[in-house]
């Protein structure tokens, strides 16, 4: 206490010894290391107040600026306290003591001296200075994410819910300085390092994935208002880094997609934000008007990076919905109009030169993340924005790309289009939108892939023959088939088989090929005759035309019951056709359905 100099001395040798739990870069994940630093128990006595003097003592010194032997020890101290941290023991205790009030101050005052441009500024080295801030980040993580969830999703492992149970050490309280502080730093922060700003965005992502409480305390409108300020300031690059500021908006959207799970979770007293504002704030920043904007910005580079902007919003509606609570959420974006803000997306799209299908592409996906396993979802869309118009919206961009064509695939089988046999059709629309969209595209290749996918996934069983059928398939093929001159002879072909296998099953007077005279022999007469005959073709089970579908969980017939015999007794008599259930991908060794009859 009386000896700075030996108190430095002992820091620089303690820190020295652990010096391997310094994990301060948030991009890697934390070392494994098999011995912990010593409990607070262990350490000289009252070191803990010496040390909180000290730091005291450099808090006061900082309005007149820190000499270098100062700055040394700060830094000293704050990276006593990480080590200290990495005993999870301990992180209760040094998180109730005001060390890291005394740690924001200093690191507010610091990053304000960052922000500043200033000719002093160019000339003097900041290097120390970014290295106080950046281990003072590390140890507000090391208080409220003690267990590194946060850099675990970063890497991309998931952390299920009894890993979470099986966390014993709580995350210290959050200091009520944070939010105002976390603020105060996006304040007039052009600047400002965009690396650092990346951190600080780590920091608000390790509080919200730490635990509920902290996070609930962070996500605030002043915090959300930052997040989305921005999100809006990634399209506007200037001289800095295009990695880092892709790097920057990828963690804002990482921070948002967190901080929806986290509402999802919490009840609205505790919630300061609902979901429901963050996503109207997030739309209207998605379909933000750039004709607005001044012509120096609207240049062709600015649109390259507005689009990528776009495009990496659209990815994070997936994995927004990517969530235990999905029918929740689901029910939330479809209050907050997402399908007419998505489609106007689209349409608005058509003003840049390049990367529209890239944007088409991922629009699709978050369409089809929506409407996920929700028939009410797909209801509300049928209603509200209907598929003859995304047709339209979709044709007006121009030739389609096999990824897109792919993408209204995906949204048929709500999974990978690849996967026929392992999953069926969940949403027939698209499958009709491909149907008619075929005699538009120009690539013969592309057209024979089409409607040999279509072949296969519509005639997989009989209940995806029937889901065609009732969605009126048949006729839609028939007026595809009416522009054959534009189809390439074995899609036809394909449409024509496809036609056979869904007329078997059934077939309406209004489906009947309507004969035309064309002077001479009926185009693909052969191929038609097959299709005729596979519909008359009726052998074993098939011939069964009239039958109750009870595929639905809950689906069953109810008969009434008998109040009068008629006569001495009565008998009835059917086939029952027991079809085998497609199996769900990720539900293997989850106990299945058993049908009963009573």
């Amino acid at each position: 206490q009386k000896d700075p100099d030996y108190l430095k001395l002992w820091l620089d040798s303690f820190v020295s010894s652990y010096e391997q739990f310094l994990d301060v870069d948030f991009e890697k994940l934390p070392t494994r290391v098999d011995d912990v630093p010593p409990g607070i128990s262990l350490l000289p006595d009252n070191i803990l107040q010496v040390v909180r003097l000290q730091l005291l003592q450099c808090v006061q010194k900082m309005s007149d600026g820190l000499e270098e032997q100062q700055q040394t020890l700060s830094l000293l101290l704050v990276k006593f306290f990480i080590i200290l941290c990495r005993n999870l023991a301990n992180v209760e205790e040094i998180g109730m003591c005001s060390y890291i009030n005394h740690v924001i101050t200093m690191t507010t005052l610091y990053i304000q001296q960052l922000k500043s441009k200033t000719k002093e500024k160019e000339v003097e080295d900041q290097t120390p200075i970014e290295e106080f801030v950046r281990h003072a980040l590390a140890f507000c993580e090391s208080l409220y994410d003690p267990y590194r969830n946060w850099r675990q999703r970063i890497a991309g492992r998931l952390i299920s819910t009894v890993e979470r149970s099986r966390q014993k050490y709580k995350p210290a309280s959050l200091t009520v300085e944070f939010v105002p502080f976390f603020y105060q730093c996006f304040q007039e922060s052009e600047h400002l390092k965009e690396s650092l700003k990346c951190c600080l965005l780590h920091l608000f992502g390790a509080i919200v994935a730490g635990g509920q409480r902290n996070a609930l305390q962070a996500v605030s409108p002043a915090t959300m208002e930052v997040l989305m300020r921005v999100l809006a300031d990634c399209d506007n690059w200037d001289d800095r880094n295009p990695e880092e500021v892709s790097r920057k908006a990828e963690l804002t959207l990482k921070c948002l997609t967190e901080v929806v799970h986290i509402l999802l979770t919490s009840s609205s007293d505790q919630r300061q934000v609902e979901t429901s504002t963050i996503l109207e704030n997030y739309f209207k920043l998605l379909n933000s008007d750039h004709s607005a904007l001044p012509n120096p910005r609207r240049c062709r580079q600015w649109e390259s990076r507005f689009i990528a902007l776009q495009i990496q919003m659209l990815n994070t509606i997936t994995a927004m919905l990517d969530c235990t609570d999905r029918p929740v959420l689901q029910a939330i974006f479809l209050n907050s109009n997402c399908f007419e803000h998505l489609i106007r997306l689209l349409q608005n799209c058509k003003m840049f030169q390049g990367h529209l299908d890239s944007l088409a592409v991922s629009t699709i996906q978050a369409l089809t993340a929506v409407m996920h396993k929700s028939p009410a979802a797909k209801e509300v869309f049928k209603e509200r924005i209907g598929y003859a118009h995304i047709y339209e919206v979709l044709k007006s961009l121009g030739q389609p790309s096999r990824e897109l064509l792919e993408e209204l695939m995906n949204m048929a089988v709500e999974g990978d289009h690849m996967a026929v046999g392992i999953l069926g059709i969940s949403n027939v629309q698209p499958l009709l939108l491909l149907i008619q969209w075929l005699p538009e595209l120009e690539s013969h290749e592309l057209q024979i892939f089409i409607s040999n996918w279509l072949r296969r996934i519509c005639c997989i069983d009989r209940q995806s023959r029937a889901t065609c059928v009732n969605a009126n398939m048949v006729i839609r093929i028939i007026e595809t088939l009416n522009s054959h001159s534009a189809l390439h002879c074995t899609c036809a072909e394909n449409l024509i088989a496809l036609l056979g296998s869904l007329g078997s099953q059934s077939m309406g007077s209004d489906g009947l090929l309507q004969p035309e005279d064309h002077g001479g022999p009926p185009p693909y007469a052969v191929p038609v005759m097959r299709a005729l005959l596979a519909m008359a073709r009726k052998q074993g089970m098939a011939s069964a035309l009239q039958y109750f579908n009870l595929h639905h969980s809950m689906a069953g017939i109810a008969v009434p019951a008998i109040h009068r015999w008629p006569g001495s007794a009565f008998s009835f008599n059917a086939w029952l056709c027991l079809d085998q259930d497609r199996v769900e991908p990720g539900t293997t060794g989850k106990s299945g359905k058993r049908k009963q009859l009573y």
